[in-house]
């Protein structure tokens, strides 16, 4: 099984676009979005490829490594 790993560094967030890497996204510990491809992001807000919006203060998101 694949570790998990944070993303908490605008550069952590940057990685997985680029490289279209996918991550999942939790939500007061219940998953919200599996398999996500992030298209933008800036401070406050990722935005995925499919036009989701999650809230970088209130989610936490993984990537598989």
């Amino acid at each position: 099984m694949p570790k998990q790993r944070q993303l908490k560094e605008p550069s952590d967030f940057e990685r997985m676009r680029v490289f279209q890497q996918p991550i999942s996204i939790f939500l007061q510990g219940e998953l919200i979005g599996e398999n996500v491809i992030i298209e933008s992001h800036d401070e406050e807000i990722v935005l995925s490829t499919i036009g989701e919006r999650f809230v970088k203060a209130n989610c936490q998101f993984l990537s598989k490594r």
